[in-house]
């Protein structure tokens, strides 16, 4: 049998215990579809089924439940070591390394390093600003902001800002009159293009057949031209707000049931350091104050 994974067996514990991925997947703050894979990969190097759904629920196999009577104990004294350990050395200090996108550090980020810099004297914190995926374990980042993050992504993290998606364009641009009408739109690359968008307004829904005129790889960009009049495109509320109320923009409505989210991750096993819970735990809580906007 090949050598067992630790933190496989660590996302199965969490799964048995708490009866469920979404449950789960809350607590440990690993997305659901990266635990499913990861337990699947550990059926697979047993050789057994270790869970089966039941309703709503996973339910242990017996052969769950004997692995979970013996990995539940050894996991918590673990973690009971790793706290003593970190107990003896909890400062925070040391270098900070970040990587955010262009959109992300315009949403309070520089405000909120400065703050956390004062609040922490000890940390050299550096922010990397690149629209690329980065990789943080090959490029030596301790953490990675990324918005709406793949959900089989290995890394963990929080989510600190959620935001309703508008569809807006530059007040010359005029407002369609029927259903269906073909616009001039700005799309972003990663979200591929839409045969239409359909949005909800004061007037009800409204259908809209986006005519690509330019293709952008950065919201950033998207946001230029759109406030440079070349065509409507979906944006995150909170980004837009001030143009809205100053009237650069104008807001045709907002995309039902799509939100943008943004996550600041890590690899499982950074959480131990101190000046990672620091920043991770101030980022969401600042956000959770007055930052979360949209």
């Amino acid at each position: 049998m090949e050598q067992m994974d630790l933190e496989a067996v660590r996302l199965f514990v969490a799964v048995a215990r708490q009866g469920g991925l979404n449950a789960a997947s809350r607590e440990t703050g690993v997305p659901k579809a990266t635990m499913s894979r990861r337990i699947r990969q550990l059926e697979a190097s047993l050789g057994t089924l270790l869970l089966e759904r039941s309703g709503r629920r996973m339910r242990m196999t017996d052969d769950g439940r004997r692995l979970f009577d013996r990995a539940a104990p050894l996991l918590a004294d673990l973690a009971s070591a790793g706290a003593e350990i970190s107990a003896r050395d909890g400062e925070v200090r040391g270098t900070l390394r970040v990587s955010v996108p262009a959109l992300l550090a315009r949403s309070g980020i520089g405000a909120f390093a400065t703050a956390f810099v004062k609040r922490y004297p000890q940390v050299k914190l550096e922010i990397d600003v690149d629209d690329r995926f980065v990789d943080p374990v090959a490029e030596g980042y301790d953490l990675v902001v990324r918005a709406n993050p793949a959900a089989d992504s290995d890394l963990v993290g929080k989510c600190f800002l959620r935001t309703e998606v508008e569809l807006a364009a530059a007040p010359e641009i005029p407002l369609p009159t029927g259903q269906n009408e073909v616009v001039d739109a700005v799309i972003l690359t990663a979200t591929g293009g839409q045969a239409s968008w359909t949005v909800l307004n004061e007037g009800g829904p409204l259908t809209v057949l986006p005519r690509e005129t330019i293709r952008c790889s950065s919201m950033m960009l998207v946001y230029d031209a759109v406030l440079s009049g070349a065509g409507v495109a979906l944006l995150p509320a909170w980004l837009i707000e001030p143009d809205l109320r100053e009237g650069r923009l104008r807001a045709w409505g907002r995309v039902p049931n799509r939100h943008m989210e943004a996550w600041v991750l890590h690899t499982p096993a950074h959480l131990s350091r101190p000046k990672i819970r620091a920043f991770v735990d101030a980022l969401v809580e600042a956000y959770r104050s007055g930052g979360n906007r949209g």
